[in-house]
């Protein structure tokens, strides 16, 4: 369980506000966002937080690219330049958040790890405006906030195999920027370490048989025929290259395709039901980087913060680059 443990790193004030200023003096940008200039954002955030942020700092998150703990959390890091209000329709100008967005794909980069969007989900943007939606308000989706969200991965119906190409391939980790979280709203997470201490062995063995059905969640659009994305005959727990286990999971997402796969899946819902999980609160200007294959997340249901001023966190999947990809289909 110890390796799993969260690791925050916090940035010094004198350091924040010298990469603020050098991050909000960058030209090279043009008038490009990150869907159109992605690698100017990996380049030059990266190149202006190795310039200003501590060595200590610096040195833990080279340590990380290279032996990656279950998650990992930063602290006061500069926003943009003036305030911008929470979005109200998912979306927003992501031309007034060159600064966050240069913080945020400048630490991707300097962990090792490329951001990826799904052309499905989040009408293929690279960034997801986790941010209260009245229309959403009862939905099982980021932009809702009336019901909770249970213990989950994100793209359990994607591929799970090492080889799989990124745009097919379940989403290795889920990156956060705070923008503002006055309503204290923690996300929950849950190692799959932890879990599988609980799990009888005649459980996990069945998890790991290639006899379950996933189905796609309600941020998804449906596949090239309308019908919703599915996937079937897969395990739900595999190994990973670096000796891992890891987990695909969504409560009401996946069946069982035999008696004992079905018992298999009530038992491990039965046992992440009773643990409590970790907390973990991504504040204005937080940074936060979990292993979507090795830890399960949830929320609980919140009341937001009057038109603007409501919790706002900026995510982006991310993956780590190998050889070998299969290609496209």
């Amino acid at each position: 369980m110890t390796k799993s443990r969260s690791h925050t790193l916090r940035i010094p004030d004198s350091s924040k506000a010298a990469a603020g200023a050098a991050l909000d003096a960058v030209t090279e940008l043009g008038d490009a966002v990150p869907d159109t200039g992605l690698d100017l954002y990996l380049e030059y955030g990266a190149k202006q937080l190795r310039n200003h942020l501590p060595a200590q700092i610096l040195d833990a998150l080279a340590q990380w690219r290279h032996t990656p703990t279950a998650w990992l959390t930063l602290a006061n890091l500069p926003g943009p330049h003036e305030p911008v209000p929470t979005p109200r329709g998912g979306f927003c100008d992501e031309s007034l958040l060159r600064t966050p967005n240069l913080v945020h794909f400048g630490i991707l980069r300097l962990l090792g790890l490329t951001p990826i969007a799904y052309p499905w989900e989040n009408d293929g943007r690279l960034i997801r405006n986790v941010a209260p939606r009245t229309a959403s308000a009862r939905t099982l989706t980021s932009w809702g906030y009336a019901q909770p969200l249970d213990w989950h991965t994100d793209d359990s119906v994607l591929d799970h195999r090492p080889d799989a190409h990124p745009a097919k391939a379940i989403p290795h980790y889920l990156s956060f920027i705070g923008m503002r979280n006055d309503e204290q709203v923690p996300t929950e997470l849950l190692p799959l370490d932890t879990l599988l201490e609980t799990l009888p062995t005649r459980t996990a063995e069945a998890l790991r048989r290639p006899d379950f059905t996933v189905t796609a969640p309600e941020s998804y659009t449906t596949d090239d025929d309308g019908r919703p994305l599915s996937r079937s005959g897969v395990p739900m727990l595999w190994t990973l290259p670096d000796g891992n286990p890891a987990l695909r999971y969504g409560p009401g997402r996946l069946t069982g395709l035999t008696d004992e796969a079905h018992e298999a899946l009530a038992n491990l819902e039965h046992h992440a039901a009773a643990l409590p999980g970790t907390p973990v609160l991504i504040e204005e200007g937080g940074f936060h980087i979990f292993d979507n294959r090795r830890v399960m997340h949830r929320r609980v249901p919140f009341q937001p913060l009057p038109e603007g001023q409501a919790r706002w966190l900026r995510r982006c999947y991310a993956y780590r680059p190998t050889a070998g990809l299969a290609p496209v289909d």
